[in-house]
């Protein structure tokens, strides 16, 4: 079985989501009103994000099966984010998973991607999780973006440093998945 790529959208989807006949989609593609592109196989396809970007300049209500929660790990250790990643795959199409390996890697990401959560690594090199939540909340473009903190070396400092920093919620590693997400699911609604 094909397994489809959500993050392209095919002219029936956007028909349906616009509440528009097909052939007025095509028409608007063809018109460069929405931007999309045509495969080999002559089909036309248009990026989630370019939808997005179409849906919110005619200013209509963005559908919420459209807008997926963004999420990005910021994690030194690539087991974890692979943990991560993992336990988001059976909710692929609600939830667009992004990593960031470093902190200096995470505050560009941020900026790129605008995402709704950070679930951030405290203890990495060069810059650590302190100063990105620090610079996520300091900053009136990000500070709404939810924080949960996590780190392998807990102590009552960290935590406390932590959440002075502005982070939403705090976890220990080895992470309690199933607490994680109940979290994730509070601080996203």
């Amino acid at each position: 079985m094909k397994r489809k790529n959500s993050d392209f959208i095919s002219t029936a989807e956007a028909s349906k989501i616009l509440g528009v006949a097909r052939t007025t989609v095509v028409k608007w593609i063809d018109e460069g009103v929405i931007k999309a592109f045509v495969t080999p196989g002559g089909h036309r396809k248009i990026r989630r994000r370019d939808l997005e970007e179409f849906i919110k300049k005619q200013g209509l209500h963005l559908p919420e099966r459209v807008r997926k929660k963004k999420i990005l790990i910021v994690d030194d250790n690539p087991d974890d984010v692979k943990l991560l990643q993992t336990a988001f795959l059976a909710a692929s199409d609600r939830y667009e998973v992004h990593s960031a390996s470093n902190g200096f890697q995470a505050i560009y990401k941020i900026g790129e991607l605008k995402p709704d959560l950070v679930i951030l690594d405290i203890v990495m090199p060069d810059m650590d999780g302190f100063a990105v939540c620090k610079n996520i909340k300091e900053n009136p473009e990000t500070q709404d973006i939810r924080v949960i903190a996590v780190t392998a070396f807990p102590d009552k400092n960290k935590k406390k440093k932590v959440l002075a920093c502005g982070a939403d919620a705090f976890f220990t590693k080895p992470l309690d998945l199933e607490a994680l997400i109940k979290k994730i699911l509070e601080l996203l609604k």
